[in-house]
């Protein structure tokens, strides 16, 4: 049997497969290591943070597995700089509520064979909320598991790298740290950044060249030259090439979303705000253009495993990136509705709605909102709307250069230029049309 095996292995490893001139190789196989650093869920504004923790139809030592988590929880935040517990006055709730929870003894094999190991499950209900406007930033069910067998890899799935199988548990204090560490991982990797490097092999032969460069870290240069490379006759050779490409546009991405942490963590002052937003498009479009030419060469060349990595991982960045989209979306508009009521609610009297009492200026709105914590693109959203020209009729308001650039500087910080920007136009907008 062992002769049989070994026979196998020589004729697998002589295929045209194994000797195949544009493929990774398999004895001395060259790997890059990349640093893949992907998004928040949400990046909070509100920096003073309260955790909340519960325990909802959870019957073994829900009170103390409810305790354990918030404490590691808190642990974490604490040691990310970017943040700051604060019980009595936060901007950030963290809520979460434990929904199921379960440990369990299991049996496998037959006979001699056989096996007692331990698994289990937790599921948490998570929300971040915005206190100020009392709106979720963030919401999700989370679940882990522990102990569970993903089943036996094949002979091809042995010679491939990053390969990770959950084995059982040992014992049920083990399977429950596993099922706490994982838990709390997920839920403090909704506000800060996951640092999750990787090794992604390099094809040799005629693209030696174009892997050095991927070897150096020169992820501009590679996407340059094998973009124009001329391509290789065989599809399934060239698709070597164009994974190359589409390794430099991800990785290319991850660089842009670790300059933008970098911002938020104060090591990088020289990028604005406006220059964070664009990077985070450019690395939304580099990974979305990178998962297409992965599926591409999936199709054209079918048999090379290691091409399916690449796409696992940009539809797992693309997903979190079109989640960052979809809440920021509704954040605003959000945050506008509430800011909208609120204006509407200071300015009449009830019963007389034609009455107006303590309306404020705009400008005095504006500054309220910065010092709320407010996104700028919610602040922007009330300059633009029906409501801040009345603000601005109700109080006679004019624009002072000499005082109001100042006050919008002292409270708005970096956002202050682009709102007095918007702040004259539409006031300037709003006199010619009335004067015509």
């Amino acid at each position: 049997m062992k002769t049989w095996a070994l026979k196998l292995m020589l004729l697998w490893l002589v295929s045209p497969i194994a000797l195949h001139a544009q493929g990774f190789g398999l004895i001395q196989k060259k790997v890059v290591t990349i640093n893949r650093l992907l998004p928040p869920t949400v990046n909070l504004n509100g920096k003073r943070i309260r955790v909340e923790a519960t325990a909802d139809n959870v019957q073994k030592d829900g009170d103390q597995l409810r305790s354990l988590l918030k404490t590691k929880l808190v642990t974490l935040i604490q040691k990310d700089p970017r943040f700051i517990l604060n019980e009595t006055s936060p901007q950030t709730i963290l809520k979460f509520t434990i929904t199921n929870f379960y440990t369990e003894k299991w049996t496998s094999g037959t006979g001699t064979s056989q096996s007692v190991s331990n698994r289990g499950k937790i599921e948490v209900a998570y929300q971040a909320i915005d206190v100020a406007t009392d709106t979720a930033l963030d919401s999700e069910n989370l679940t882990q598991t522990a102990g569970y067998d993903l089943g036996q890899t094949s002979l091809m799935d042995s010679f491939h790298m990053n390969k990770k199988k959950t084995a059982a548990e040992r014992s049920e204090n083990e399977t429950r740290d596993q099922l706490v560490d994982g838990i709390v991982d997920a839920m403090a990797r909704r506000i800060a950044p996951l640092d999750q490097p990787f090794e992604a092999p390099l094809p040799g032969g005629k693209l030696e060249p174009l892997s050095s460069l991927a070897l150096s870290g020169r992820w501009g240069a590679l996407e340059e030259q094998a973009d124009k490379m001329d391509k290789l006759p065989k599809p399934n050779d060239d698709a070597y090439r164009l994974y190359l490409l589409a390794l430099a546009k991800e990785a290319q991405a991850y660089d842009l979303t670790r300059e933008a942490n970098d911002r938020d963590l104060g090591k990088r002052t020289d990028i604005s705000p406006a220059q964070a937003e664009g990077e985070f498009k450019k690395a939304q479009a580099d990974l979305d253009e990178a998962g297409t030419v992965y599926k591409q060469i999936i199709t054209e060349n079918s048999k090379e495993k290691d091409f399916r990595a690449g796409d696992t991982r940009t539809e797992e960045a693309l997903a979190i990136y079109a989640k960052i989209e979809r809440y920021k979306a509704e954040n605003a508009k959000a945050v506008a509705a509430k800011a909208a009521q609120a204006v509407h609610t200071a300015s009449v009297t009830p019963g007389h709605p034609d009455t107006v009492v303590n309306r404020r200026s705009p400008l005095e709105q504006v500054l309220d909102f910065c010092n709320r914590g407010l996104a700028v693109d919610s602040i922007k959203e009330y300059i633009e709307s029906p409501d801040f020209m009345a603000d601005a009729k109700a109080t006679n308001y004019k624009f002072n250069f000499a005082n109001d650039s100042v006050r919008l500087h002292d409270t708005c910080k970096q956002n202050a230029s682009v709102l007095q920007h918007l702040i004259r136009s539409h006031l300037t907008t709003a006199t010619s049309t009335a004067h015509r």
